[in-house]
């Protein structure tokens, strides 16, 4: 069960189905949605299913069913930040592909960085860290701190494509990490997380920041399947 809103909902495969539906025909409020009859056949599952996903939907305000007419969509465009269970439920194929590709590229980054300049990005980073704790970190000002963070370590690298590739990608999980860092504790343990990796580059020892840059994002990748 998950929670949007201060109610209670039950989020299933079936329920992600109708969202990207919903999302891939860009429907926009006051569109009506396919007979239910249809909607199976779309959705591939039985009448029960369907009918438990779509009253899911309406207890939240996503859909309204009106007996004899038909099922109405009431709200479109479903943005990170509102409803963000449900919009991490029809991304989060999409987000999870993404992050294992920066995490090949961000690995390969640490490859590339001479362990001369470890010490000078520990340094780096730990200020990173300690700058960000200074302040009551709002959504935006984390999200910067996220990016500032970790392009200390894709410009050691020295490889300006490669750091591109990475940025480009990280705008492309920039919705995910919105909703994410709505969460006081999740943001704490982001932080947490960051000095560890700072730590790491303090060993001097390569395979302790890879794991601890792998075991960051793990923890992210757990954090997205709880929330949705």
């Amino acid at each position: 069960m998950s929670v949007t809103n201060g109610l209670f909902f039950k989020e299933s495969p079936t329920l992600r189905s109708i969202l990207k539906y919903i999302s891939e025909k860009d429907l926009s409020a006051g569109d009506k949605l396919p007979t239910e009859r249809e909607m199976m056949k779309i959705v591939g599952v039985g009448r029960n299913s369907l009918r438990e996903a779509l009253k899911s939907l309406e207890a939240i305000g996503v859909v309204e069913i009106r007996q004899g007419s038909g099922i109405y969509l009431l709200k479109d465009g479903l943005e990170p930040g509102e409803h963000s269970v449900l919009w991490l439920s029809v991304h989060k194929t999409e987000i999870f592909n993404m992050i294992t590709v920066r995490e090949a590229l961000d690995l390969r980054a640490i490859d590339l960085i001479p362990e001369s300049q470890y010490e000078e990005i520990r340094r780096q980073l730990k200020d990173c860290v300690a700058e960000a704790g200074r302040t009551d970190l709002t959504n935006e000002k984390m999200l910067q701190h996220d990016l500032l963070f970790h392009n200390i370590i894709r410009q050691a690298a020295g490889n300006e494509l490669l750091t591109n590739i990475c940025v480009a990608l990280t705008g492309g999980i920039y919705d995910e990490r919105k909703v994410l860092f709505n969460q006081p504790e999740r943001v704490k343990q982001s932080l947490r997380e960051h000095l560890e990796i700072a730590n790491a580059f303090g060993s001097g020892d390569i395979h302790q920041v890879k794991q601890a840059y792998a075991a960051h994002l793990a923890s992210t990748r757990t954090a997205i399947e709880l929330t949705s």
